[in-house]
């Protein structure tokens, strides 16, 4: 099933994104007096599976999608002085928690992150990430302008390791839901990861984020996102015990660790919101 043993760093990824009111003004040449949402509403009446009772917000395509936040956790394999193998974590977004301010630049979102991947070149890991939050990644750093040569760059041969863009069998680039039946057969992130016991979503969906972002609620996307990471990382986690390739024992003691590092994270006020996610994960 995973061909390649585990990345010593791996990068569990997420992105949240709103209609991107400012293009469909350029695309649809609007007043520059109409407002956020009518722009929005814009780009949803121009989808082909607009419907004003059924479907008022059809899903949109990518470049029409305006980055508001990604969230990452880190896991590396460390070794102590007394030379034991540790794992460590870090959970991240951008923007930061706390926040500085509401305003959100999506150029700086993503050239910072993508500059970071570039640089360190973890193993990207998300759920149904290869055809969404990629594209989304992608087409929105054209449209944004974003350099990210070393993000790009790939190796000059098909079977060499480091590829994050190649189409088939890429553990570089580790889309999860690519390991379930698609179409409508595929599961949903926080289905998995509840029917795995995992807490999944708290307290926020998916199609309530624009609302969020027109309320100004940033803080609250950030955090929804961040938790999508973590059900992300708990799910390939259990991929990888059931792949075979983490024994019962390491697989018991990582969830342990990883439980504690979220218990640390509780400590920062901004990072309180987590303390849901343990009420939900009982071990």
């Amino acid at each position: 099933m995973l061909r390649s043993p585990i990345s010593g760093l791996s990068l569990f990824y997420d992105l949240e994104w709103v209609p991107d009111a400012a293009g469909a003004k350029r695309l649809y040449d609007l007043a520059d007096d109409v407002s956020e949402l009518e722009a929005m509403q814009a780009l949803w009446q121009h989808s082909p599976q607009y419907d004003e009772v059924k479907n008022p917000r059809p899903f949109l395509k990518y470049m029409f999608s305006r980055v508001v936040s990604i969230a990452f956790l880190s896991r590396k394999v460390v070794y102590n002085s007394d030379r034991e193998k540790v794992v460590e974590f870090g959970l991240n977004s951008l923007p930061r928690l706390p926040l500085d301010e509401v305003f959100v630049i999506e150029a700086e979102l993503i050239q910072q992150f993508l500059y970071f991947v570039g640089k360190r070149r973890p193993q990207l890991v998300g759920y149904n990430s290869s055809e969404s939050d990629l594209q989304v990644l992608i087409q929105r750093g054209m449209v944004n302008e974003v350099s990210a040569p070393e993000f790009c760059s790939r190796p000059t041969k098909n079977y060499d390791p480091g590829d994050y863009f190649k189409r088939w069998d890429n553990e570089e680039h580790l889309d999860l839901a690519k390991q379930f039946s698609g179409g409508a057969m595929m599961p949903r992130l926080d289905e998995m990861a509840k029917l795995c016991g995992f807490p999944g979503k708290i307290d926020v969906k998916g199609d309530q984020v624009t609302d969020l972002w027109l309320a100004g609620d940033i803080t609250k996307i950030v955090e929804y996102n961040q938790i999508d990471t973590l059900n992300t990382y708990l799910v390939w986690l259990r991929l990888v015990y059931f792949a075979g390739k983490m024994e019962e024992e390491d697989y018991v003691l990582e969830q342990e660790a990883f439980r504690e590092f979220l218990e640390s994270e509780t400590q920062k006020p901004e990072k309180a919101f987590i303390t849901e996610f343990l009420d939900k994960w009982p071990l």
